[in-house]
């Protein structure tokens, strides 16, 4: 008797992310030939992992929890998304990416590390999320009881401003003047701004285009579950930098930490006018 054995939606989105994450590497490898800078000579003292030489395994690691996670969230938050006018790992990933683009190309203005080797690096990074989105969506289906998501409204446009406005403000009322976290805040203002600005408008368009497919009763639920899933991928973002060099953990974890909260705190008041701004039944 011959049984037909089916494969699940995560089984198949764990080999994606295996792909994924080999791509990643790859185009490390490949684009590190196109500048002349050295990540593990950048001027600061290398981190245990470089010096013992375990850097590529905790690279490694770094990569699959990070793709992991976030495969696994869209996983849930699919059904929803597939009611949207774009392709659900357009709105998901593509905001994704452009975080993951911005989280390297910091570090040209905290160090600084040379700026067309962050940009590469940043394309680097960035594509493997926006590959990781198209397989998703070609190869993995939704399991039937998931295949039905409540019906949801995209944001509107705007509310990628609100939240970006939520974002710049901490940074720039309480992160560089009042925490003091790594920043070219002063040595650097104008990249410094520039960089805050497009990094919150990233933050706001994950919001405006998937943050509607995540589940919540009320405008505090949403803000939880939103933020906690971009502060969780910003602060893995973040930690990354400690892979490479011995910098402030405590840093990385106080920015992280902090821009979830300017993020929660946007989504909660955008969320709470929205509702208060629709018709009653």
């Amino acid at each position: 008797m011959h049984t037909q054995h089916t494969r699940t939606p995560y089984a198949s989105a764990a080999l994606i992310v295996l792909v994924c994450v080999m791509v990643d590497v790859a185009l490390h490898r490949l684009f590190s030939w196109t500048f002349d800078f050295d990540y593990f000579d950048n001027g600061l003292p290398q981190s245990v992992f470089v010096r013992n030489g375990t850097f590529p395994l905790a690279a490694v690691a770094g990569f699959l929890l990070m793709f992991g996670f976030l495969a696994a969230i869209f996983l849930r938050v699919r059904p929803s998304l597939g009611k949207l006018p774009l392709p659900a790992g357009q709105c998901f990933f593509m905001p994704i990416a452009l975080i993951m683009f911005f989280g390297v190309l910091e570090s040209a203005f905290v160090f600084p590390t040379p700026l067309r080797a962050e940009i590469i690096t940043g394309v680097a990074d960035a594509l493997p999320y926006l590959l990781l989105g198209l397989l998703l969506d070609r190869f993995v289906r939704p399991m039937d009881g998931l295949r039905q998501g409540p019906a949801v409204e995209i944001a509107p446009w705007w509310s990628m401003l609100w939240v970006a406005l939520f974002y710049v403000g901490g940074r720039y009322v309480v992160s560089y003047p009042v925490l003091h976290i790594a920043s070219g805040y002063i040595a650097r203002p104008a990249g410094t701004l520039i960089w805050t600005v497009a990094c919150g408008l990233s933050v706001g368009a994950f919001h405006w285009l998937a943050g509607s497919a995540f589940p919540a009763a009320t405008p505090l639920q949403k803000a939880l579950r939103v933020a906690a899933t971009l502060g969780i991928f910003w602060l893995m973002v973040q930690l990354f930098y400690a892979l490479i060099s011995a910098v402030s953990v405590a840093d990385l974890v106080i920015r992280g930490a902090a821009d979830t909260v300017y993020l929660a705190a946007g989504i909660y008041s955008l969320e709470a006018l929205l509702r208060r701004s629709k018709p009653s039944a």
